[in-house]
Parts: structure tokens; C-alpha cells; sequence
């Protein structure tokens, strides 16, 4: 049997759906696979320094028009994986009128301001996510939440979606090294203060505004915190404003990138990882990434987050500024809670692998093939 993969999400500076396409052709890489021929898809050649798999491993199809990621899945992507006995289409979308048998992942909603471009933008997507969804073969979720969003809103059949979750890529582990844990704090926040990190999207649902405005008042409780906030400025918020409207804003660092292989000596040198979430939360990688790195997690009890993170993490009942400002005033004024959180954290990480998503989602590819093939 043939496995064709759509890459695309390989080419950019990696996010959630990067992070899992990556993780999972990691551990396939190391595995026997049903598969006699396994080829990548990609408009761009992929640089083996970004990635912790081994290209060689696999085939790699390059090549196509420039645009947007449905012209090229139309125009490149089509008459070449067809080819292959099933497609595995991790970022949501399948080519519009694919003809061979396919997969698609959904990882849940995006949460834009309404009448914004991201929103626009949103909206169209949405249509092709929900054409993909239906027209798959098989649709893979990362939570349950994920799953009833695809059998309530896109109209799914229940029978049709498989849940499996999300972990933390093998990189992510305690950094005990003293040495790289200063540079890092140095590198990302000017000095050696203690300091909370956010890493995510600045997305909608990850209520930035309401997370400085709480970190302001937090740090009454410690006044040489800083907060490190790391990733891509989706809604283009006024960080620097914000912090300065909060009263912070000496306090406040933001770096749009972080590369993933120094995520977590990153995760390592901060005193607390801070993840606001809303109901649109399809998982939340960063969480368990901080809990394998032993980083105590406040985060939120919608969405995804509570079917892997309860009793492992501190879970507040929203991201309002209240009640992230009440969690993280007990994180950082309470050191046996964030011992006791690490030490759970890392626990509950432990028993959620990569090895088992990329087992699970290879036996949906395997039965999706062979039924097609009949």
C-alpha cells in the first residue's frame, strides 16, 4: 500500500498543526509501517534543520504553483496523490473534489475579532474545513470537545470522527543545565528576573488583553516578574500598549517566534506557564508540553484542556482577568503548589505519547485503504 501526506504546514514557522504533522512523521520514522511507500507533499523543499525527523526516511513530491494552500492542493497536490492508496491531510482540508480516499485532521475552531481580515478569512476556510470534513474518508480529532464540534456544527457522523490526542514531542523535557537556563532567560526576557510564560498564538481565544491586565495585578504579589509572551501576533494587538495601559509595561516582553527546539530549556527557565483558553480550545499542545518540561500550568477549565489536564494543572473557570490574576497570585506566592504541580505535570505527560497517536491515526489510514482497495 501507498501513503501520500500533505506537508504543507512543514514550510512556515511552526504552530499546532506543524508541531503535530512533525511529531507524528517522527515516531514513523522509527516504526515498521503497513505502508511499503510513504510520500511527502510540498510546495517548497523542507529544511531537515527544522525538523526532528529524519527526511530521508520518507519520499518527498516538491513542486507546484505558488498561492494560497487550496490552489496548490487543487492544482499540485491532486493528480499526484491520487496515486497513492489514501491521503493523510493533517491541516484540515482536502483538495475540492478528491477522488482517492483520504483522512483529514481537524484541530478545532479559530476565534477572530468579527469583521476583521483574520475573520474574514476565517469564514471562507470554514466552508472548506466543513466540505473536508464531510468528504473524508475519516476525520481525526485531537478531544472530545473537537469531535461534538464535528458532529454538531459540520454534521459529521459520530461513527466517522476518531479522537486521539495530542502530547509533547520527545524533545520536551526538565533543562536541568544552570548554564543554558540563564542564557535563555537572558535571551528572552533582558535579565535573570523570574518570569511567567505564555506560548501560543495571540489569538482570540487566548485573551492576551485579559492575560496582561491579570499578570499586572499578580505581580503585586511579586514585583520583579516578568511575562514572556511567545508567538505569532494573529489579531496584530498593541502588546506594548497594553502592557503600558496594565501599568507594566517595563514588565511585559513579546517575541513573535521561538524555535521549537528551544521550547523547552524556555519552558525550563520560567516559573510558571500561563495558557488562557475558551470553549474554541481544540487541545492546547502547550500545555502538556510545559508539564512534561515540569513547568507548573495555569490554565483554563474550557474547551479541550480539562479531559487531559485536571489534577495536573491549576485550572481557573475562565480567562477573565479575575480569574487569571486569582491563579496566577496563587502560583506565584506559593512555591509547594508549583512543586506539587510539576511533579504531577510530568506524570500525567508521561502516560500521553506520540508514539500512540501516530499508532492509532496509522490504523484508521491502514483500514481506510484497504477498504477502498476492496
Amino acid at each position: 500500500m501507498r501513503l501520500g501526506v500533505n506537508v504543507v504546514r512543514l514550510t512556515r514557522p511552526f504552530t499546532g498543526i506543524g508541531r503535530y504533522l512533525e511529531c507524528v512523521l517522527d515516531e514513523w520514522s522509527r516504526m515498521d509501517l503497513p505502508f511499503e511507500r510513504v510520500r511527502l507533499y510540498s510546495p517548497t523543499p523542507l529544511d531537515p534543520r527544522r525538523v526532528i525527523f529524519p527526511l530521508e526516511r520518507f519520499e518527498t513530491v516538491i513542486g507546484g504553483p505558488k498561492g494560497p494552500d487550496p490552489y496548490w492542493e487543487a492544482r499540485f497536490l491532486t493528480p499526484r496523490a491520487s496515486e497513492m492508496d489514501v491521503l493523510f491531510a493533517p491541516s484540515y482540508t482536502l483538495p475540492l473534489r478528491y477522488p482517492g480516499a483520504a483522512i483529514v485532521t481537524n484541530q478545532g475552531p479559530a476565534q477572530n475579532r468579527p469583521l476583521t481580515y483574520q475573520w474574514w478569512r476565517a469564514q471562507a476556510y470554514e466552508q472548506l474545513y466543513r466540505y473536508s470534513a464531510r468528504h473524508a474518508d475519516r476525520v481525526l480529532t485531537c478531544s472530545k470537545a473537537v469531535k461534538r464540534r464535528m458532529v454538531e456544527v459540520y454534521g459529521v457522523p459520530a461513527s466517522k470522527v476518531t479522537v486521539v490526542w495530542n502530547a509533547a514531542s520527545r524533545l520536551f523535557a526538565p533543562v536541568r543545565d544552570e548554564a543554558e537556563l540563564t542564557r535563555v532567560r537572558r535571551r528572552y526576557t533582558g535579565g535573570d528576573e523570574p518570569f511567567t510564560l505564555f506560548l501560543g498564538k495571540l489569538a482570540r481565544r487566548h485573551s492576551i488583553p485579559e492575560l496582561i491586565r491579570a499578570f499586572a495585578q499578580a505581580r503585586a504579589h511579586s514585583p520583579r516578574h516578568r511575562l514572556v509572551i511567545a508567538g505569532p501576533n494573529y489579531l496584530g494587538l498593541d502588546v506594548a500598549g497594553l502592557a503600558r495601559s496594565a501599568g507594566v509595561a517595563d514588565a511585559v516582553i513579546h517575541h513573535p517566534f521561538v524555535e521549537h527546539a528551544e521550547i523547552p530549556a524556555l519552558m525550563s527557565a520560567a516559573e510558571e506557564m500561563v495558557f488562557p483558553v475558551t470553549h474554541a480550545e481544540g487541545f492546547g499542545i502547550p500545555v502538556i508540553e510545559a508539564m512534561a518540561c515540569g513547568t507548573p500550568v495555569l490554565s483554563v477549565a474550557q474547551g479541550a484542556v480539562p479531559e487531559f489536564a485536571t489534577d495536573a494543572s491549576l485550572l481557573v473557570e475562565s480567562s477573565s482577568t479575575e480569574d487569571l490574576a486569582a491563579g496566577l497570585s496563587r502560583l506565584i506566592t506559593d512555591a509547594d503548589l508549583r512543586r506539587s504541580l510539576s511533579e504531577r505535570g510530568m506524570r500525567r505527560a508521561a502516560t500521553i505519547t506520540w508514539r500512540f497517536t501516530a499508532e492509532r491515526i496509522l490504523e484508521d489510514l491502514t483500514r481506510v485503504a484497504r477498504a477502498r482497495a476492496a
